[in-house]
């Protein structure tokens, strides 16, 4: 009986450190979304590059169903927020295009580009 959770634990663990380890760096801008109402929300939102899509198998908010969450924070002062995906963006690849007021809570809206890290909250 112990032996069967210990392999269940460390089943599990292991799971769990996979996903942790899902990051991406990438660069983020942001946009105003008042003029679109499908993503206005009044939470952060984002919209996400294809590729980091892909890798990090995030799915996009629809009407039916919430977008998945992301953690992203500012590598050059630490700062994070939690965003919701809901859109595609078409800047480019490794690409993050944060609400207004994502992108404000982590940096000033001046910088208009900067680096930051990605990952899916589970």
């Amino acid at each position: 009986m112990i032996k069967k959770l210990l392999v269940i634990l460390i089943t599990c663990s292991s799971f769990v450190s996979d996903e942790i380890k899902k990051t991406h760096n990438c660069t983020a801008t942001w946009y105003d979304t008042t003029p679109h109402p499908i993503v206005h929300r009044e939470h952060s939102t984002a919209a996400i590059s294809k590729n980091l899509i892909q890798h990090l198998g995030i799915k996009i908010a629809n009407k039916n169903q919430k977008g998945t969450l992301l953690i992203v924070a500012n590598l050059s002062n630490n700062k994070v927020d939690t965003v919701e995906a809901t859109d595609k963006c078409l800047a480019g690849p490794n690409h993050i295009d944060l609400s207004k007021k994502a992108f404000g809570k982590i940096a000033n809206h001046k910088q208009g580009k900067i680096k930051v890290t990605i990952k899916k909250l589970i």
